[in-house]
């Protein structure tokens, strides 16, 4: 986090939500972090856009210096307490979008709270075909891949920083330390009920959610990797989110994993600015 960022707490759907803030007289992103991250894993994202936007980072419940959810981590919690801090915070009409469950949340809120935002972008969405395995690549060979990463974390949020950090650079070779510090700092903030609770917190045994997706009438980017590189959304769930949502806007970073703004930064953020910018500033 840079000195100059503002950062606070605010009510909303009835727990305290922390955020960080880049301000500034701009136009308004509400950037929301994937399962275990937290707000300042974005970062390396908010650095390269705050010239020209003002970027709301939000700890989602259970995470980072925000509330626990209590055992409620549903999508529509999450995306009321999203829209409640919308709202809390009186930004105009924001984009939002985020990463893995993050995105499911942005989602969540553009379909149910249609007023409340102008764009969406999605990355990587936890969106799958019936009956497939979440993850694509060798993830997809974990019988439980969100029970694996459950214990995984358990264990790397308790280990001193001259072997996590060694160890988190080791695991994510290609990632800047902008990326990996804050990925490692809020494995160490969430929050032990949301570990407890992680494997209920997506429901994603219905498939492709499109009587959700057609009520999104606002224009979404949907930026995905490579099932054999381990990313969730496959090309061919891309094209049937696309039929199913008015404006959706695809693009396809090839090799990259789930993680795909960390491995794949330079094309996911030109894919971004392009997006905002023609939102506020096209027309």
């Amino acid at each position: 986090m840079t000195k100059k960022w503002a950062q606070g707490d605010i009510q909303a759907n009835g727990i305290q939500i922390h955020y960080y803030r880049t301000g500034g007289d701009k136009p308004q992103v509400v950037l929301n972090h994937g399962a275990l991250d937290d707000g300042l894993c974005w970062t390396r994202v908010a650095k390269a856009l705050e010239a020209d936007y003002d970027l709301i980072m939000l700890d989602a419940r259970g995470h980072g210096s925000s509330d626990s959810g209590q055992g409620d981590y549903t999508s529509q919690s999450r995306a009321a307490d999203l829209a409640g801090a919308i709202q809390a915070l009186e930004l105009d009409r924001p984009v939002v979008g985020g990463h893995s469950l993050g995105a499911d949340a942005a989602l969540y809120m553009a379909a149910q709270y249609p007023e409340l935002t102008r764009g969406v972008f999605l990355e990587d969405p936890p969106i799958i075909m019936a009956g497939q395995a979440i993850f694509g690549g060798n993830l997809a060979q974990v019988k439980d891949p969100l029970k694996f990463m459950q214990i995984f974390m358990r264990i790397i949020r308790i280990l001193p920083g001259f072997i996590g950090l060694p160890l988190a650079r080791k695991m994510n070779s290609g990632y800047p330390d902008e990326e990996i510090v804050p990925w490692l700092k809020s494995k160490r903030r969430c929050s032990r009920d949301y570990l407890a609770n992680i494997s209920a917190s997506l429901d994603l045994s219905k498939g492709i959610p499109t009587a959700l997706l057609s009520r999104i009438e606002v224009p979404i980017l949907l930026i995905i990797g490579d099932r054999e590189s381990g990313a969730i959304v496959s090309l061919e769930v891309a094209e049937q989110i696309k039929a199913a949502a008015a404006d959706v806007h695809i693009v396809h970073l090839a090799g990259a994993s789930h993680d795909i703004r960390r491995v794949r930064f330079d094309g996911y953020q030109a894919a971004l600015r392009s997006f905002l910018d023609k939102i506020h500033f096209s027309g």
